[in-house]
């Protein structure tokens, strides 16, 4: 989770947010498809500025709700992938050269 100011991947604490909202109308999804039901979520980004690798959550709780209420629910896979960091993955000697 890069809210901690940590990349998850590679492990640098070169961590960028859009939570100061200087351009909000660029960090929203849309929730409701039809042109009644057309209402658009605010996210905050993160960006690790070392690797790039991008974490994004749903800002307001009311969309968030929403989105519990409204959207499909993924079904858990019976094998999760296994995320390692590359500095984990060294320490688990699983890179190899």
């Amino acid at each position: 989770m890069m809210k901690n100011g940590q990349c998850p991947k590679c492990g640098e604490r070169n961590i960028r947010s859009n939570t100061n909202r200087q351009f909000p109308a660029l960090n929203t999804i849309t929730l409701g498809s039809g042109s009644c039901d057309k209402r658009y979520a605010p996210l905050d980004t993160y960006i690790c500025g070392s690797c790039g690798y991008v974490e994004s959550y749903v800002s307001k709780s009311e969309d968030l709700k929403y989105i519990q209420e409204k959207w499909a629910l993924v079904p858990v896979s019976s094998q999760p992938p296994i995320v390692l960091n590359i500095k984990q993955a060294a320490t688990n000697g699983e890179i190899y050269h």
